[in-house]
């Protein structure tokens, strides 16, 4: 993407939660691309328990605006995020998940709308383009079209994937909704922050892809079920508000 003159006064700055992902973080890392201005790129290790902190120590070497965020214990993804995006310094705060299940290159399409004016709020969706196989398990792609389906309901506003990993909005934004500490994963936080702020909310499609390395850390039931509790929870908030 080429960036034009007016867009450089805008700085991005990528926020990359990761746990046990040391066969992931180098490659993710090395593949973030120039966004904006100036490309902070601020990893949070959540407790990791093999080589993840290791690796990106070695690679500030390297690369100069790679920061890392490490602590322990474990506290979950939805901690890591909230750590990341409040330490960013960025205009533009945009998440990646480190199991390079989307590829680093396509977040130029999640910063470029926002940049652009036309809408305050990027939410990825894995499903217009076919998933590679084994991406997505079928109980789990049923749950996520579900809870799509309950976002659009309730905001007015289209959401096939309100679990996509990676979103995009102004730092500027972010701080006015921030993270709800029971959020696992932080992504209702977002999505409802974004519409009680009266945000345009733009879908952009992603390539979805198996992991290449590591397990991942959904739980199915025990996850599945709390993130439906939260979805009411925040729902009632949102709607009372």
């Amino acid at each position: 993407m080429k960036v034009t003159d007016k867009k450089r006064k805008y700085s991005v700055s990528v926020i990359i939660p990761c746990y046990n992902e040391e066969g992931n973080i180098e490659e993710c890392i090395r593949r973030v691309p120039k966004l904006g201005s100036d490309t902070e790129i601020v990893v949070v290790d959540d407790g990791s328990k093999d080589a993840t902190a290791d690796i990106i120590k070695k690679l500030r070497k390297r690369y100069k605006n790679l920061k890392l965020m490490s602590y322990f214990p474990n506290r979950g993804k939805g901690n890591a995020v909230r750590a990341g995006l409040n330490a960013a310094k960025g205009d533009v705060l945009i998440i990646l998940d480190a199991d390079m299940a989307v590829a680093p290159e396509e977040m130029n399409k999640f910063v470029k709308p926002l940049i652009d004016g036309k809408v305050g709020f990027t939410n990825g969706t894995r499903f217009i383009y076919k998933m590679e196989k084994g991406a997505m398990g079928k109980i789990n792609y049923i749950g996520n079209r579900l809870m799509g389906l309950l976002f659009t309901l309730a905001i007015g506003q289209k959401i096939t994937d309100s679990l996509c990993g990676t979103k995009a909005l102004f730092r500027k934004d972010y701080k006015k909704i921030g993270i709800h500490k029971d959020d696992p994963w932080g992504d209702f936080s977002l999505i409802f922050g974004a519409a009680r702020l009266g945000l345009k909310i733009q879908e952009i499609s992603i390539h979805y892809k198996k992991r290449v390395a590591g397990k991942s850390k959904m739980k199915l039931i025990e996850h599945g079920t709390k993130l439906f509790y939260i979805w009411f929870r925040q729902f009632q908030q949102y709607r009372f508000q």
